[in-house]
């Protein structure tokens, strides 16, 4: 769904909760019964998904404390949007509105994995910070639309992330070599990794000769994986997630760009040796100017070079390549 059919002037946060939901979401009125309707049929049950497989829309916590409408201002969190209170116990799901989708279709040339990373960040920081259940799947939310939960609209604004962001300490998520921590979103861009990097493995070993197998190599190293995740994913975006890696990885790794990728990888290699010679030649130097009377062998013991490498510098004892000859002391 594009945004620009959901931008209204001062929009009621309802509405664009509607709005925004999958043409076709899971509900339920009852937990572990999962169904799929029309969306329309949807919003009768009690329980919805708030978000695509595609699009995140909303970022929601599941707190389970009879405080939760409250808590929130305690640990100077960012106001939600909306909070659905169970009436029966007081425990809450806490919605944050986006006002532009975080989109994770990565095969899409248009969609950069940083902002993935971004919001993935921010979502496992928001999930410590509120003190929220790590083990929610969040496929589903308490159906604000329902009239079963007692629902309050606590501002009509949408967040951007870098202002969910300045509530945030992110730097612990910064280093985009450590994996996050599978809490919501995390999940999503960990899985994305490693389903990724196999199959760039298997596309290398002949997976592009056989697309069927292929899709079905990559499909089930990355549903063997989720299991590691506590909750898994829902198997709709493990397979949103095989789908966008298989296409990345057609993309970026055909025969012509996997050369292209390996005469980069030569030339930057070549670069660095011939800046690391460079460097050993002028430590050479350095250490005969000082040092004039050590023989070549000496020489090639001391740096752990080849007799042949300190003929090819030129070097002789006693001279270094044009430097005043010195006599030892």
């Amino acid at each position: 769904m594009s945004r620009e059919h959901l931008q209204v002037k001062d929009p009621d946060v309802l509405d664009y909760f509607v709005a925004s939901l999958p043409e076709k979401p899971y509900c339920t009125n009852r937990l572990g019964a999962l169904i799929i309707q029309e969306k329309a049929n949807a919003l009768k049950n009690k329980y919805i998904q708030h978000n695509s497989p595609y699009e995140c829309y909303w970022l929601v916590y599941d707190v389970d404390r009879p405080t939760a409408i409250i808590d929130w201002q305690d640990a100077n969190a960012p106001t939600p949007t909306i909070i659905a209170m169970n009436p029966e116990n007081g425990h809450a799901h806490l919605f944050y509105g986006l006002q532009n989708p975080v989109l994770t279709a990565e095969y899409n040339p248009k969609v950069h994995k940083s902002p993935i990373r971004y919001a993935a960040s921010i979502d496992v920081a928001m999930t410590k910070k509120l003190e929220a259940d790590p083990c929610y799947s969040k496929l589903i939310s308490k159906n604000p639309i329902h009239n079963y939960w007692k629902v309050s609209i606590w501002q009509n604004e949408l967040y951007d992330l870098p202002g969910l962001a300045s509530h945030l300490d992110l730097e612990p998520y910064t280093d985009k070599r450590i994996d996050l921590e599978p809490l919501g979103l995390g999940r999503n861009c960990t899985l994305f990794k490693y389903t990724a990097k196999y199959a760039y493995k298997s596309y290398r070993k002949g997976g592009f000769l056989n697309n069927e197998f292929y899709w079905f190599d990559v499909e089930n190293y990355a549903k063997n994986y989720n299991m590691n995740f506590t909750p898994p994913l829902p198997l709709r975006e493990v397979y949103s997630i095989v789908r966008s890696v298989i296409k990345w990885t057609a993309a970026k790794h055909t025969q012509n760009g996997f050369t292209e990728i390996q005469r980069r990888r030569g030339l930057l290699s070549g670069i660095s040796r011939k800046a690391k010679a460079g460097e050993r030649r002028e430590r050479i130097i350095e250490y005969i100017a000082l040092c004039p009377w050590v023989s070549n062998v000496e020489l090639a013991n001391i740096f752990e070079v080849s007799i042949s490498t300190i003929n090819h510098l030129n070097l002789k004892k006693g001279c270094v390549l044009g430097l005043s000859t010195h006599t030892k002391q």
